[in-house]
């Protein structure tokens, strides 16, 4: 006879045993059953959560192994799933996502990173949420290029595809082919300048006219015609200043602006996007143009103040007070610097003998008070550096032209104790003055 196990006596209701109610027993032995329970159900979620990422990684070496033999899974009519291979090593999950996002929604992207750092290249599976986009990127993106690297793009085994895209080209916004969802860039503003090509700039207008009056449509289709195009390059190359010029322009004329006159204050384009700058009106331009032309009428000499400047600066002797008044004559007209240094330096050229060491006094001079604080003034240092060492060149064969020893020596001391003032005053670095002084040595 089979011994039977002895099972606890069941507890009724209302009975005791050891002081415990029947229906804290009860109620115990429940909540043992319930933990017992979740502990079973959580178990086997890890499991199967395990056994789904095992064969995710073992569908990923499937597909890997079989690009690299060049063979395609059976099941390539109903998969969405792309291998790429020839990935540049600084291409990252995101720029691949911007290179195969324009074809369509994406459920998935992976890069395979190696683990050897050195390797030149790495491969990564791209999945569409559809086969029309998938078909078209393994069309178009297969035997291109991506950071200089050429790409191979074969079908890899089908893999599960999440209910939402991981990412959609242009963000949160619907996808309808309107060029306003594209973004220009990431910056926090965006500075629109018009293209320096004139060519690209009139293709730009007329395709803008031909996209306002036609709408969506035609941009796409003149972007599938012309994708190998590179004047229309402006199209797709969204990072490009061409691009945004040719966005701003279509967002302008579609607001009321026209081709001659827009608003030039700042805007938002689309919720939470970047701030945009438009450029100059060409009113603006005009204004811009007369005012910088003023300037440069303002830093010319008059003819009459010209033969002035001329007359003046022309020393004869070291005299202190011709010296000063040239000087101060110099000093009123800093406005035109480069047009009174070059008349002083000339009528240093021009002097001989003693006059030279005169003129060369005035520059002197001239030095010395540029660091007054009247405008411009310090415009006449920088310029005089320009010519200073032509000047030093003038006065060295001057001294070899002249007859007597003393008396060339004696130019030599008076012009290297010009030098030393200068060096005494830092008024130009000291190597700078040493290369001069050796002229004369």
């Amino acid at each position: 006879m089979q011994k039977r196990k002895i099972g606890k006596p069941i507890l009724r209701l209302g009975q005791k045993q050891h002081g415990e109610s029947r229906v804290s027993v009860f109620a115990k032995d429940v909540f043992d059953q319930t933990a017992e329970l979740t502990k079973e159900l959580a178990d086997k979620e890890a499991s199967d959560k395990r056994k789904r990422n095992e064969a995710f990684l073992e569908e990923l070496k499937q597909g890997e192994r079989a690009a690299k033999h060049g063979r395609v899974t059976p099941n390539k009519e109903h998969t969405t799933n792309l291998h790429i291979s020839g990935l540049h090593s600084s291409v990252n999950e995101h720029a691949l996502c911007v290179a195969f996002g324009k074809f369509g929604a994406l459920g998935s992207v992976k890069i395979m990173w190696p683990r050897d750092t050195a390797a030149k290249s790495n491969c990564g599976f791209v999945s569409f949420m559809d086969r029309t986009g998938a078909e078209q990127a393994r069309r178009e993106m297969n035997g291109s290029k991506l950071c200089g690297l050429e790409l191979r793009v074969v079908w890899a085994k089908h893999v599960a595809l999440p209910t939402e895209p991981v990412f959609v080209q242009g963000g949160d916004e619907e996808q309808t082919g309107h060029p306003f969802n594209a973004r220009g860039t990431d910056n926090a503003e965006v500075r629109v300048t018009r293209p320096t090509n004139k060519q690209t700039e009139r293709l730009i207008h007329w395709t803008v006219e031909h996209v306002v009056r036609f709408g969506a449509e035609f941009e796409c289709l003149l972007i599938q015609h012309t994708r190998c195009d590179e004047r229309f390059g402006f199209l797709t190359q969204w990072m490009s200043n061409d691009h945004v010029y040719y966005r701003w322009r279509i967002y302008s004329l579609l607001n009321g602006d026209t081709k001659q006159a827009w608003h030039a204050n700042m805007f938002v384009m689309y919720d939470e996007g970047p701030v945009w700058v438009p450029p100059p009106t060409c009113v603006e331009v005009r204004e811009l143009q007369a005012e910088n032309d003023s300037e440069q009428r303002e830093c010319e000499l008059s003819r009459r103040k010209q033969r002035r400047v001329e007359k003046c600066v022309r020393v004869h002797t070291s005299e202190r007070g011709s010296i000063a008044r040239a000087m101060a004559v110099v000093i009123d007209h800093a406005y035109a610097a480069a047009q009174v240094v070059d008349i002083v330096c000339q009528a240093l050229y021009d002097a001989h003998g003693n006059e030279k060491l005169a003129q060369l006094m005035l520059v002197s001079d001239i030095l010395h008070n540029s660091a007054a604080p009247v405008p411009n003034a310090w415009r006449l240092r920088d310029q005089l550096e320009l010519h200073l060492s032509k000047i030093f060149d003038d006065l060295a064969r001057s001294s070899k032209e002249i007859e007597g020893r003393l008396r060339a020596d004696h130019f030599c001391k008076r012009v290297l104790s010009v030098l030393a003032v200068w060096e005494s005053r830092m008024i130009f670095p000291l190597n700078t003055l040493y290369e001069q002084a050796q002229k004369f040595i």
